[in-house]
């Protein structure tokens, strides 16, 4: 019986094949930079094929910059130095022939829009790799192992992703409790029950009901675990264990909003796949019995059979 995701096994094999995206880092880390380096990384975005054929000296003359910002800025991306930024930059050459890091635009082929996302998609779960370390997501197992009681929730979007961990934890024989009614999952914080964890989603680390909800979660001898983009947010601050992910830049058709929530799914699939192999014949023993209660469920409903009454 396969228990582990077969959509996390797939994305681990188009991450294997990319190296990283130097103009999709760029795009995401913009708004980060210094102010001199973002308006250096910004003219650099609107000259690629160019900034491959030029020196240090004639960048900084047409970016009306100095060197030094433009080796701070290599180094802020994480690159050796500019060599390293040209080097990148030509191998994804065929890509900006094809305009592959440009915006949706109106009337767009459909094999152009595909080729567009792939790349996006592609580079935010890379990206996630990365940021997500492996002692906080054995942290995370061993909270959600030892834990009587799960709290989930996320806002928007995000509450997609607060759904997949209730259902993929209540198969696995976990008691879970997920509600969008804050109020109701606030009050429940008091409940006499030893060792309760609590799992917040968000994108961006400042949504204010969760916030909420993890202060009084805190005060509650409640276990925080937080999936974010944004290390610095106020529910990082506050988290016991911080689950980072790709961020994603903001884009007008929300390809970005759907590469986070991707991003999201995937560090969930990471969490219980990681929680699974540890409680391996555990959870195959309670995956079949939920199996079975499923099959009992649709006997009744769909099949007729009779109610013992």
């Amino acid at each position: 019986m396969v228990v582990f995701s077969i959509f996390g096994m797939i994305i681990m094999r188009v991450g294997d094949r990319m190296q990283k995206n130097i103009i999709l880092s760029i795009q995401e880390h913009l708004g980060e930079l210094k102010k001199s380096e973002a308006t250096l990384a910004t003219w650099v975005l609107k000259n690629l094929s160019r900034v491959v054929h030029m020196s240090v000296q004639e960048v900084s003359k047409e970016a009306r910059t100095s060197p030094a910002t433009i080796i701070r800025l290599c180094k802020s991306l994480g690159l050796e130095g500019f060599t390293d930024l040209k080097l990148r930059l030509s191998a994804q050459l065929p890509q900006l022939e094809e305009e592959i890091y440009t915006e949706i635009v109106k009337d767009e082929k459909i094999s152009q829009i595909k080729k567009k996302l792939n790349v996006k998609v592609a580079y935010a779960f890379e990206e996630t790799n990365e940021l997500l370390e492996n002692q906080m997501i054995e942290k995370a197992v061993a909270a959600i192992d030892q834990a009587e009681l799960i709290y989930c929730a996320g806002v928007g979007a995000s509450s997609l992703v607060a759904e997949d961990i209730y259902q993929k934890l209540t198969r696995i024989g976990k008691m879970v409790y997920h509600t969008m009614d804050f109020h109701l999952m606030a009050t429940s914080f008091v409940a006499k029950v030893p060792k309760k964890v609590l799992i917040l989603v968000s994108n961006s680390g400042e949504t204010s009901e969760l916030c909420a909800l993890a202060q009084v979660a805190k005060e509650s001898a409640t276990t925080i675990i937080v999936i974010t983009k944004n290390k610095e947010s106020t529910l990082a601050q506050q988290s016991d264990v911080l689950l980072l992910t790709a961020s994603g830049e903001e884009a007008s058709l929300r390809s970005a909003a759907t590469s986070s929530l991707l991003v999201q799914l995937y560090t969930v699939d990471i969490l219980f796949t990681a929680y699974a192999s540890k409680n391996y014949a555990a959870t195959i023993e309670q995956l079949e019995k939920t199996k079975k209660s499923v099959q009992k469920w649709k006997e009744y409903k769909i099949e007729g059979k009779k109610y013992d009454i």
